[in-house]
């Protein structure tokens, strides 16, 4: 049965993911009977297809999307750093918000941040920080994963186990930020640095991190700013103590308001419900 509500968050140690030791023990906690594992398995569950910006999206659905979504509700209620902003209850608005000030900032980008987290990298993070058994392990890396390769783009669960994953290598950064007495935020694959400290050369001192972690960072996404300059951040614009919409937001307000007076009554409530989207989107950014 799935469980459609997030419960209060508890210590890893508290999941029902923690610790499974026996095959049968696993089949109660996915809600999987594994004699039918291979049909799970099987390349039709999963829905294949490339979006506007020509990335490919691999959906699970059918039964292992229900699976899926079952595993990634386990692991949505495990606590997680303060410094982790993509986190229910939180925003990218919250991420850029956290980093407001006339200091310098400094960002990156994990590349490809699910098709870099590989299978090993989801079995070995079932035994090193779940503490399960290796065929146990196994089973559940090869559930997790496309194709039994990495992590699937368009699953519910990939968000939460990637940043699981790769939680060493976060926790390297942010100790390396709080020795800089910088702040720094993680948002999916965003990380970004804030503070009088906060240079090219400590990008640099981050990025050679993730490349020690098995992973890399997108050049075009790797940025550092001045104190008193504009910065993009998530998708939000930080200037001095406040937080501004970008003009490329603003104008598809405008472009939707002015689609919406042009509309035949057919075409009304698509628009309508695009505008309600982006004025509640720009809401979270000018609170």
């Amino acid at each position: 049965m799935l469980l459609s509500k997030v419960r209060k968050r508890y210590p890893i140690h508290q999941s029902p993911l923690y610790k499974v030791v026996g095959i049968g023990q696993l089949e109660r906690v996915i809600g999987v009977d594994l004699v039918h594992l291979d049909r799970l398995l099987s390349r039709e569950n999963y829905r294949v297809w490339l979006n506007d910006s020509g990335r490919e999206i691999q959906q699970p659905i059918r039964w292992l999307g229900q699976v899926h979504k079952r595993i990634g509700s386990l692991l949505s209620r495990i606590e997680v750093p303060d410094y982790v902003f993509s986190q229910k209850g939180r925003s990218y608005a919250d991420n850029a918000r956290h980093h407001i000030g006339n200091v310098p900032l400094g960002k990156t980008d994990v590349s490809k941040f699910y098709p870099s987290t590989t299978r090993y990298m989801v079995w070995r993070m079932f035994i090193r920080d779940f503490q399960c058994a290796e065929d146990v392990a196994h089973i559940l890396a090869d559930v997790c994963c496309y194709e039994q390769k990495h992590l699937p783009t368009g699953s519910p669960l990939s968000g939460r186990i990637a940043h699981f994953a790769a939680s060493p290598m976060f926790e390297e950064i942010n100790d390396l930020a709080a020795k800089s007495a910088s702040r720094m935020t993680v948002y999916v694959d965003d990380v970004t640095l804030s503070g009088p400290a906060v240079t090219k050369r400590l990008i640099g001192e981050v990025r050679r991190i993730v490349r020690r972690h098995g992973l890399r960072t997108k050049q075009s996404k790797t940025m550092t700013y001045s104190a008193k300059a504009s910065k993009m951040v998530t998708g939000a614009i930080v200037v001095g103590d406040a937080l501004k919409l970008p003009n490329a937001r603003h104008k598809r307000i405008w472009e939707t308001r002015a689609a919406l007076r042009r509309a035949t009554p057919s075409e009304r409530k698509a628009l309508l419900s695009s505008l309600r989207g982006r004025v509640q989107e720009a809401r979270q950014v000018l609170k």
